[in-house]
């Protein structure tokens, strides 16, 4: 063999050291006796590091971490993912395997023994030819033996994974440096987003960390949540700065955006005729709306947190909440909220989604023909319980179906309360970014929360329809749906149920599909997929999911191995799936808690 043929693969193992160097530390060398396989059923390296190097490192030792390779052949950098150990004692080099034989009798320690090297199994993701600044591609090249392995610095891991997509950060990579971003651009919500966990892992912290992100980066995009768990009504409060895991939440959220102090939103809030008698005593002015909303519901939060230390400057005014102190500044607008009959007959058909597609058809046709002489509610369920109604054919079912549909729509106690209200359309063109549709503290039954979630879902397509048509659309919309599985449920239970899952799934069905071109994006959450209807999971790209039973993590992409570590992990810690990822799946940690107000009082006095 020539010289020169040696001389120049000296020179480039000298470059790759220099290489590795640059782009991170070094710890080890691939492996020169254990062969590396890249073939149909393999993609492996094996690396070597010294006992020394593999005790420095605390992380070593666990799978998932990322490794980085200099190949001496192509200098390409090489991103590669710790799939399994092999560590030995070196006595076990002298002795048989039998535990007969090879247990110490005296039960001496011998810590000389264990400065054998440790072999580090890795699966290779991505190279980059660094020299030439290319993009990342598939790592499909066989690493040379004693090629330089390297603990990769943040910059080059972010570039390899290509996770540095947008400005919508989502949290860190899950990784010892836990300083490389991950993030999506704001246009991939338009494709659905679903976050999974068990009670407690960290969802709805997250789906706040969503909000607050989407909040300081975006100025064309506005947020709609729909809060039936209690949640998210109180966002405009600031975080409880005095929690040791609150501070520690809040500097990971500003390493990943700034500081968040400020926030000014909309509340809009369902008032029944049953809630105006109990709370403001009958009254229906906005100022004894929005006192008593402050007073059951937001004081004794804010009492809470004076408790703490916490100085607040307060001003309640009609349909107005301003809560302020040197370090925290929010502004909250209160809209109330019913039915009109008379503005909504029209739609009456489809309003509560437990009519059968008979009922529905019927009353569409009756409301088309007779409706201007319905002016209540009470009119149109008189008209349906006489003979006149027989005169147009129906079917007794259908009959029943109808007046037990409208008694149902009747008992919500929000048909014609009395209440200055505002168009869904005007508050959809306020300036702020944020509305809470708060479903939780109206004392709402389950059919009520229902029915006004889909009325709002229907009512905000059609009103994006209608701006997309004239050419003004120019803003997006991110709708938050947190137990998403209340209002989309799997197809189980009875008939009158079945109509309900039909009737939804084909609504979230239509506006997931078509949201993208009307620039509508979903964030659903929920504990189980099982629980939820199949169209959400599968019209979802992008899913979050953090701790859950291991078969769900399964089911949903996840290694067997994965799954199970995850249904173990801490709260904050969870997979990222999308399809925009370059190797579809990555694990992250997010902010938990997160930046805004995040209390668990509920009505506590």
């Amino acid at each position: 063999m020539s010289e020169d043929f040696i001389s120049s693969i000296k020179d480039r193992m000298e470059k790759a050291k220099a290489l590795a160097i640059t782009l991170g530390t070094i710890v080890g060398r691939v492996a020169k006796y254990i062969p590396n396989k890249i073939d149909e059923e393999n993609n492996t390296v094996n690396i070597v590091l010294d006992a020394q190097t593999y005790y420095k490192y605390p992380f070593l030792g666990r799978i998932g971490i990322l490794l980085g390779a200099i190949d001496i052949k192509t200098l390409y950098f090489v991103l590669l993912r710790v799939i399994g150990y092999e560590r030995s004692d070196v006595s076990s080099l002298l002795f048989s395997d039998s535990p007969l034989i090879s247990v110490n009798e005296t039960g001496d320690e011998e810590p000389g023994s264990l400065v054998s090297n440790v072999v580090v199994k890795c699966e290779m993701l991505t190279k980059i030819n660094v020299l030439e600044s290319t993009e990342p591609e598939a790592a499909d090249i066989v690493i040379e033996p004693q090629s330089p392995v390297i603990l990769p610095n943040p910059d080059i891991i972010e570039r390899a994974l290509d996770t540095n997509r947008g400005l919508l950060r989502l949290g860190l990579l899950d990784s010892p440096e836990n300083k490389i971003k991950v993030s999506i651009s704001l246009d991939d919500l338009n494709y659905h987003m679903l976050i999974l966990g068990t009670t407690g892992a960290g969802k709805t912290s997250f789906v706040k960390d969503l909000i607050a992100g989407i909040y300081k980066i975006a100025d064309d995009t506005k947020v709609f949540v729909f809060d039936a768990t209690g949640d998210y009504y109180h966002i405009f409060l600031p975080p409880d700065k005095n929690n040791k895991s609150v501070k520690e939440s809040l500097s990971m959220f500003e390493s990943l955006y700034s500081k968040f102090n400020e926030i000014k939103l909309g509340i809009i809030y369902p008032i029944s005729r049953k809630w105006l008698k109990k709370y403001t005593g009958g009254k229906k002015d906005l100022l004894s709306i929005t006192s008593s909303y402050y007073n059951l519901y937001v004081e004794p939060i804010v009492n809470y947190l004076r408790k703490k230390g916490f100085n607040f400057y307060i001003s309640v005014n009609p349909g107005n909440i301003v809560i302020s102190n040197s370090e925290w500044k929010a502004e909250t607008y209160i809209y109330p909220f019913y039915f009109k009959f008379n503005d909504i007959k029209k739609i009456l058909h489809r309003l509560n989604p437990y009519f059968s597609e008979q009922a529905t058809q019927f009353l569409k046709i009756l409301i088309k023909k007779k409706g201007s002489q319905y002016n209540s509610l009470d009119d149109l369920i008189e008209a349906m319980d006489t003979d006149d109604i027989e005169k147009i054919s129906i079917h007794k079912s259908t009959k029943e179906n109808i007046i037990r549909g409208l008694y149902l729509l009747k008992e919500t106690g929000l048909f014609d309360v009395g209440v200055k209200k505002e168009p869904l359309k005007k508050i959809l063109n306020e300036p702020y970014k944020l509305l809470v549709l708060d479903l939780y503290n109206s004392e709402l039954d389950d059919f009520s929360q229902k029915i006004i979630t889909y009325y709002f879902l229907d009512k905000i397509f059609e009103l994006r329809e209608l701006e997309m048509k004239k050419g003004n659309l120019k803003d997006r919309l991110v709708l938050i749906i947190d137990e998403a599985h209340k209002f989309f449920p799997s197809g189980k239970g009875g008939e009158e149920d079945a109509n309900y899952v039909r009737r939804v799934a084909g609504k979230i069905s239509t506006m997931m599909r078509l949201g993208r071109r009307r620039r509508i994006g979903f964030i659903f959450s929920t504990h189980n997929p099982n629980d939820l209807s199949d169209i959400i999971v599968q019209l979802a790209n992008t899913k979050v999911i953090f701790r859950i039973k291991p078969e769900v993590a399964e089911n949903l992409g996840i290694s067997k191995s994965d799954a199970k570590i995850l249904s173990w992990e801490k709260n904050g810690v969870a997979f990222l799936l999308s399809p925009w990822l370059r190797e579809g799946k990555i694990k992250i940690r997010v902010p938990v808690p997160p930046p805004l107000g995040h209390y668990d009082l509920s009505k506590a006095g």
